[in-house]
Order: C-alpha cells, then structure tokens, then sequence
C-alpha cells in the first residue's frame, strides 16, 4: 500500500508555495531523512514509493529548492499518539516488533561509536545548537547507506532489509549499471543480520578460536591487524541475531555533519565499481521514487566528495595493477637476489624451505616453509614489492581444445591450507620463491629461479573461477625496511603498506562468517560453502526497489587497495632471517663420518655470487656459475673398518647368521664355504636364482679383503661423481643421487658415464673384479657340481669385463630397477663394503598385474607365480600362443584389449617384495639369469655415513655403437683371486 499524499503540488514546491500541514509522523521521518532511502521498506516507517510526478514544463528549467521547515514543539501527549499509530505498510517481523513497543515511547535507534567520528547523538534527545536548517545539505538515498558503512569500519550497524548476506554496501544499483553474470534463477532478498554495536579491540588470527561462540561471530573486527573472520571450511557459529527493523539514518546524518577527517586521510566507503562507466554511475539510484526527490539537487556537493574518494581509490588499484609488467619485456630490477638457482634440483637440494621437486608449495611437519610461482599463474594473481596473492596449487588439468592448463574441479582447502594457518597462528613466514616465467612478477628475474624474501601469510579464502571455487592466499613482506630486490627499475612507489585505510570486513548474515572487501566491486561473502558465497547484492531491472545475489563479472573485478595495501603486525616484523639455508659446519674435533653426513650431500649457497650448489663432486662443491671462481673441498676423516662391527650381531670366526626374509613360494637353500653362509633363492616360475653371501670375520680380516679395500677407496679419489640423468619435465640439469664411476667396458644406463681403463685404476677396484669372477665360479660349481677348472673353462667366455663404483653418503639410496640392458651377461654380482644395506626384490608392476601401464593391453609374458590372477591368467596362455602365430594381428590384439576387463585387473599399486636381504659388510649379492631381470626388480638402502657398492658385469663389445667403444683395451682378469687363504 502506498503512502498518502501530504497535498505537495509540485508547482508550489518549485515556487515555495505554502504547503499543506503535514502529520507529525511524516515530519518526523522526512528530516530524518528516512522517506529518501530507497528500499526502506518493511519498518515501523515504511511506505512504497509513490510515482514520479514531473512539474509543468514552464518550470523545467527551475532548480528545485527544499521547502522550508519550521521547528515545532510537540507534547508528550501529541507524541505518543502520533507514535502509537500504525504505519501504512509493515512486515511481518516489523508489526510484531511494532506490537512490543510501549505505546508512549519512541523507537530507539543503536548508539554508534566510531574511532575517528565524534560521538553519536541520541535519536531522542535535540541537539544544543541545532539550527533552523542544517548547514550539510541532506544526503542523497544512495550516499546514506554509505555513510553507514564508513561508521562500520570501527562500528558496525544493523541494517534494514531481510536478505541472505548481511552486506553493509551502498544503495543497491541497477542492474544496467554493473557487471554481473546473472544467474538462472532470482535469488531471494537477502537476509541482513543484526552486527554488534559495541566498539571492537584489536584481535589476533586466533582469538576468535579461544572465544566463545557468541563472543567470536559478534566482535566485528576493523584493525590491519584483525583477520578473525572464519574462512571457507569453518562452521559458523549459532546465536546469528538477525534484525528486520530498519536504519534510523537520523544518527548517520548527525555524525556526518560532526564528523571532520583527519588530514591527509581517506574517509572512504566500500562500493560497487564498474570499470566500464564513470565512477559516479557506481551510485546510480533504482527505478523507484519517493516524495524527497527533489533532496537529490542540492546534495550533489557531497555526492561529489565521494566519488572523488572512489576515483582517487580507482586510480591506486590501476596504479598497483600497472606495476605487474604482464608479458616478456619486463624492466630490470632495482638489486640482485641473494639466492638463485639455474634448475630445480639444484635448488631443491640446498634450500631447507624449498624441497619440492614437483609441487609449487613445501610443508613439513604441519607446517609450509616456502612457494614457488613460476609459469601457471591464475588471471588475478598478484605481486609487487610488498604483497603476494595468489592461487593455491592443485586442481588443475590440461585444456583439450587449447592445451593450456585450467582449472578441472573445485578446490577446497587441504594439508597446505592448513599449514598455512599454523604458520599464521605461530607467526612463522614462509619464503617464495620465484620463477623466469611468472608472468604478474614486476620486473625480469635474473635467473631461472629466484628467492624472493620472507613473508607472512595474512589471509585465506575461496573465490570462484570460471565457475570452479579456487583458494586463495594473500602474503605480506616480513621485513619492510629492506629493499625488495625485484622491485622494477624507475618503477612508481604506489603506496606503502598501511599507507591507506584499513580494509572493509562484513559479517554474512547467511553463514555469520566476516569476510573482508576484496574488490572494489563491493563486499562477497567469502565462505565457500555458504548460500551467498561470491555474490553481490544488486538491483533488479523494473520498477520497485527489489534486489538479488549476482555472481560478478570476472572481467570486471578490481581489486581494493585497501585490502591489497593493509598492514599486518606481526611481534616477529623486520626481522632479517637469512635465506641461506645448508652451511655444512665441521666439528672442530675431528669426528669420522662427519663430512658424509645429509648436509655434505646437500646443496650449498655459494658465498660469492648467491648461486646454489649441488654437490656433484665426491670430494668437494664447485660452483656452476661460469663467472664464479668458488671451490669447498671438506677435510675427511676415516671412517676406521672396525667401527662397521654391530654390537648386537657380532661376526666371529663361524658362520654368520642369516637375517634374510622371502616369501613362501620361494625355495631356499643353504651352504657353508670359504668363511661364507651361501643362501641362495630359488625364484618361482623362471630359470634364474639369486644368492647370498654372508661374511664371517676371516673373510673382513683377510689381507686385502673388503676391511682393508673399504679403508683405501675413503682415502684414494677414484673419479665417484654425480651423474646427469635425462631431466624430464624438471627445469635444469639433473643428477643422479649415488656418486658413481665406471671401469673397464663402457655400461649405458640411466646415466651415462665415461668409463675409465682398469689400467692405473685402485687396487680396490681391480681386487673386486677378481674376486666376484672367483664367487661366480664358486657358485656354478655348487649347482652343477664341476670342478672349480670345468666352471673356469666355461666361464672364460664371459668373465666379468666391468665394474661399476657407486657411492652412498648418509640418506642415499637407488630406487627399484633392473639390470636387463641389451647386451649383459646372464649374471651380475654386487660386493657391498661400508655401512649395512638393505636390498629388496618384488615383481614388475606389468608382470603382476599382467597390463601394460601405456596401452592398456594383456601382457603377452606367461604368468609366473604370485602374479595377479595366475590360474586364470595360466589357463588363457595357450589361446594366446595360438593366435600369436597368425599371419593376422587383428585377432590377436583384440584377445588382449578384451582379457584385463575379462579377468577384472587393474594396473593400481605394486607388488609386495618377495625378498629382503640384509647385507652387511663384505657381503656379496649375485643375480644369475636373463628372465630375473626380466621379470623382477631390486633397490637398496643403506643405513650408516658411507656405503660402497661395487658392482660386476659381463658386457659384449659387440653390443656397444662404434661411437661408444672404448679407445682402451679391456684386458682379461690378471689377479686370478682364487679364496685359498680363506680355507
């Protein structure tokens, strides 16, 4: 129902006519101003907006003057009977509020308290000076609404519509003035929510966690140092007062009259931009109309004031934005970085807060020590020489049409998010790390990857993407009064952290979680799982004052320096913590097996130049850089053959006792010889064994045995290094993490090596050779029972012509693989001195599982024991042999699509190990028959500071390229070690 007309006749309005009396009600409520605010509907004062009515067309071109008011008295008698009648039109909510009401009294309006505004004034009591008229003309609708939510950056206020999300933002705005992306179906009115009117203290990340419930969702928070709102995947807390009454605004206009800002200062309110019209447009007033229209003209002055505030808040946010320098010609940085690397490895190897070779974030522990932005960076990511925000990792798939990597699902906060809020909760900064390729970094990084600084994470939250959810961080510099390095040359200096206003924080009156303004575009609930989650309020297109929830244009959003440029303090800021990571310190008591330890491995941040080290050299670090001089060679100091003895198994002069574990469908057998428990293992379903040699104490103690051969390869360089492996999809070199040489004929695997002559080489290494060709024949000898001169005549042929050297420091170890290159003999023998290993043996995933991992096809290999399905598998073997020999593949390539789901196998996981051998020092491992490596697989850790593995094959010279043959002559084994001392 509309309210009735007061007699203003539009032409005595423009011509300061007489007007007719009005009901004390309605002159109450018009210099309060509440008949100008638009959608002020459903209260004790609510009316609909009448229809516009134009003036005559002669006084078209007369500026409208307010019609003077006089100041009445009223008695209490006159006031109560005024008060005590029932509104034109009111809400179910507001007609049972109304009901409650004493019958004399007033409707009381919230005391607001404002840090920087003076004193409210109380609805019911008059001013001391109040004059006949206001010097500050009346507000327009649009701007009061503002006013508010300028007084709840300190206070916030209860507002007047019943709508999902209790959004303080301004007068809502036509859907043709802003970007949306409208959705399939009108959301209902949002729902606002009742906000605590006591002032708020500064909070901490994690008090609203130590409060309680109703202290947590009331105490709104305005500080820098506030960011207590919940965040996607938190519960909202009960007890959400929700208020249906409308705004007095009389309190409103009567702070913003007494209120003067400081100066220098920005008094600037939370808006809806859109930067595709002026700014002012951003306040454009809805279709509906009401009797105060005419207050519009002479309140532009202060409609001017604030968009000025907005400009000058557009014009910081485009400056901010400007600075990212997106594309390939970047400017060059201000300073240098004090820690780079060239590749991935290199940089994962010596950077404790960095150890992710894949993943673009490294937590540990519970907590996350650094990120990496490089390449795949999202649209809105963000970086300048203060603030980082960005997109969390993960979620991403490659794009069919485009190839580009996008967004595949949602993404919710997981184990880095987390971290992420230990890391806030016990002010630990994290380091990032940035890549050549990151497109919003300000200037061109001088390297492939370069360390950034130290920086507190402030904040997390969920946004939308391309209709997927996506989290997001944002990162704040630790240390202020340092230079930022990556800060571009001659680049502008915007604003400084805490330069600006503090940043706008709303509570949603659908979940109660506060989220904070992120965009200009006006203020979103931020909680992934709400019903207003990435919404704003906005006004529908027609007549009326109705409003929705509208996701916003993507395009469109910009960000709020406010937000971006807000200061969080933190009782750890400007602290300087290095960001060199390993020093690898040396006791000054000379202790063995210092110089072997995980930290004489890792990496090392050159002293001179900042680049990192790998440790590639067995004896020392050089530096990659090509203009860098910088060589480490630590001291080493021996590692005595006496301290490998384990106390709590001892060796003796007997045999010594087996501590190997196989499987049941394993065969073992068992001999003594030469100072040696001999186990050897019977593999199921294959023409191969593999055997076990313990030593006792006189094989250790013979003279040039494995104590003596362990002690001189500590004391001889025989050439171990890091070899280059194939990269991969890594960035940079990459090394393989044993050191390793190769003697005699050359042996290509995984990583090349150059092979060295036998000739010259250590006694260690010749000796070994000698010795694994003795075990060999030992073992023939047992299992055909030949002489020892039989299996030698045999075995002339192929007598072990290599030996690969490989190195472990403490923590290395060789993941699961196999020996079956093209060319090598049937048997391949291993000598382990040093610290304990243990070796482990499983079938191949392809074997077990009986499917290829790249096509998808049955594997055409018999089925052995112990694989998935081996009597099914069996039992299909001959049809398969039957369809091989066809002329016609086709037959027999759909056999082999149709038996994986026929048989129901999946290619998941890996199958168990069949053996575990526990190998000591001096013990001897030999694999003997070409289909163990075909279908088996082997690793080896060691414990302890320094292990060797010495290992021999047979390699035909004819399978080697021309290219890769030696210039060398191998010559054949001039030792002869034949075990007599040890009988």
């Amino acid at each position: 129902m509309a309210l009735s007309k007061r007699g203003h006749d539009d032409a005595a309005a423009l011509e300061d006519a007489p007007v007719t009396k009005q009901p004390k009600l309605l002159q109450e409520l018009e210099q309060t101003g509440m008949l100008d605010v638009p959608g002020n509907f459903g209260s004790l004062s609510s009316g609909r907006p009448k229809r516009e009515r134009k003036p005559p067309e002669k006084y078209s071109d007369v500026t409208p003057q307010p019609s003077p008011r006089k100041r009445t008295t009223t008695t209490p008698k006159t006031t109560a009977k005024r008060s005590s009648r029932k509104p034109a039109t009111t809400t179910k909510r507001g007609s049972q509020i109304s009901k409650g009401l004493k019958k004399n009294s007033k409707i009381q309006s919230p005391k607001v308290l404002l840090g920087s505004f003076s004193p409210a004034i109380v609805p019911n009591q008059e001013p001391e000076h109040e004059s006949e008229e206001s010097d500050l003309s009346p507000l327009p609708p649009s701007l009061l609404l503002s006013a508010m939510i300028t007084a709840a950056d300190k206070q916030t206020l209860p507002l007047d519509r019943s709508s999902e999300c209790a959004q303080n933002v301004p007068a809502p705005l036509p859907a043709s003035s802003q970007n949306f992306i409208p959705n399939t179906s009108q959301t209902e009115a949002t729902k606002f929510q009742t906000l605590p009117s006591h002032p708020s203290t500064a909070q901490t990340p994690e008090d609203p966690l130590r409060q309680t419930p109703q202290q947590a969702h009331t105490d709104n928070q305005t500080s820098p140092v506030q960011h207590a709102y919940l965040t996607p995947g938190s519960e909202p807390y009960p007890n959400i007062q929700v208020a249906h009454e409308n705004l007095d605004l009389k309190s409103n206009l009567e702070l913003r009259e007494q209120h003067t800002p400081p100066q220098g200062s920005y008094q600037i309110e939370p808006t809806q931009v859109s930067p595709s019209t002026p700014l002012a447009t951003a306040y454009a007033r809805s279709d509906a109309t009401t009797e105060c229209e005419d207050m519009e003209c002479s309140s532009r002055h202060a409609s001017f004031r604030v968009d000025d505030d907005l400009q000058h808040l557009r014009a910081i946010a485009e400056q901010l934005l400007g600075q990212r320098n997106v594309g390939q010609n970047k400017p060059e940085p201000i300073g240098k970085p004090e820690v780079w690397a060239e590749g991935r490895q290199e940089l994962c190897e010596t950077l404790h807060y960095f150890r992710s070779y894949q993943s673009s974030s490294y937590a540990t522990g519970g907590f996350v020590r650094g990120f990496m932005f490089d390449k795949l960076a999202h649209d809105r990511d963000y970086i300048d020489s203060d603030v980082i925000l960005s997109r969390a990792g993960g979620g991403r798939v490659k794009d069919k049409d485009s190839g580009e990597m996008k967004a595949g699902r949602d993404q919710k906060e997981d184990s880095v998010a987390a971290g992420l809020r230990n890391c806030m909760l016990s002010r630990n900064p994290v380091v990032i790390i940035t890549g050549v390729d990151n497109p919003h970094i300000p200037s061109k990084p001088p390297h492939q990857y370069c360390v950034l600084d130290h920086f507190k994470p402030t904040h997390i939250w969920s946004e939308k993407s391309g209709g997927n959810e996506m989290v997001r961080y944002r990162f704040e510099k630790l240390n202020t009064k340092k230079d930022s390095w990556w800060r571009a040359k001659d680049g502008p200096d915007v604003a400084t952290l805490g330069s600006l206003p503090p940043p706008v924080e709303r509570q949603c009156g659908s979940c109660g979680v506060i989220s904070p303004q992120v965009y200009l575009n006006g203020w979103m609930c931020l909680r992934s799982t709400c019903a207003s989650f990435w919404k704003l309020i906005t006004a529908t297109p027609g007549p009326g004052n109705s409003t929705s929830l509208q996701e916003p244009n993507e395009a469109s959003l910009i960000y709020d320096p406010r937000f971006l440029k807000q200061k969080t303090p933190w009782v750890n800021d400007d602290r300087d913590y290095p960001l060199v990571s390993n020093t690898a310190e040396l006791s000054p008591h000379a202790r063995p097996g210092d110089n072997t330890s995980v930290a004489f491995w890792s990496g090392i941040v050159c002293p001179k130049c900042g680049s990192c080290i790998p440790r590639i050299n067995w004896t020392c670090w050089t530096c990659p850089n090509t203009t860098c001089d910088f060589v480490r060679s630590p001291p080493h100091t021996l590692i005595p053959a006496l301290s490998l003895r384990d106390p709590f198994w001892p060796v003796t002069d007997l045999d010594t006792h087996s501590r190997d574990t196989y499987s049941p469908l394993i065969d073992l057998n068992v001999f003594l010889s030469h100072g040696y428990r001999i186990n050897r293992f019977k593999l199921p379903g294959i023409d191969g064994f593999v055997t076990h040699m313990i030593a006792n104490k006189t094989v250790l103690e013979e003279d040039g045995g494995p104590d003596a051969m362990f002690e001189e390869l500590q004391l001889t360089d025989i050439g171990l290094e890091r070899r280059s492996m194939p990269s991969g999809q890594l960035k940079g070199p990459n090394y393989c993490r044993q050191f390793l040489v190769n003697y005699g004929m050359p042996y290509k695997f995984i990583a090349t090596t150059a092979s060295r002559s036998f000739d010259g080489a250590a006694r260690a290494i010749t000796s070994t050779r000698s010795r694994l060709n003795w075990a060999a024949k030992l073992l023939f000898s047992q299992k055909t029972g030949k002489s020892m001169q039989e299996v030698a005549e045999d075995c002339k042929r192929q007598e072990f012509n290599e030996v690969l050297a490989l190195g472990y420091f403490q923590g290395q170890k060789i993941n699961y693989h196999d020996d079956g290159e093209y060319g090598l003999g049937p048997t391949i023998a291993t000598l382990s001195l040093g610290a304990p290993g243990t070796m482990r043996i499983r079938m191949k995933a392809r074997q077990y599982h009986g499917i290829s991992s790249n096509t998808g096809l049955y594997d055409d290999a018999p089925p052995i024991p112990g694989c998935q399905k081996y009597e099914d598998r069996l039992a299909l073997q001959p049809e398969l042999d039957a369809l091989k020999e066809l002329v016609d593949t086709k037959p027999y390539n759909s056999r082999r699509k149709q038996i994986p789901k026929e048989l129901e196998l999946n290619i998941r996981g890996q199958a168990k190990e069949v053996l575990t051998m526990q190998l000591g020092h001096g013990d001897i491992v030999m694999m003997h028959g070409a289909e163990v490596q075909q279908y088996y697989e082997h690793a080896v850790e060691h414990e302890g500071s320094l292990r060797f593995a010495l290992t021999c094959r047979y390699i035909d010279p004819k399978s080697l390229k021309e290219e890769d043959r030696p210039a060398y002559a191998v010559e054949a084994d001039g030792e002869r070690y034949d075990g007599s001392r040890l009988l």
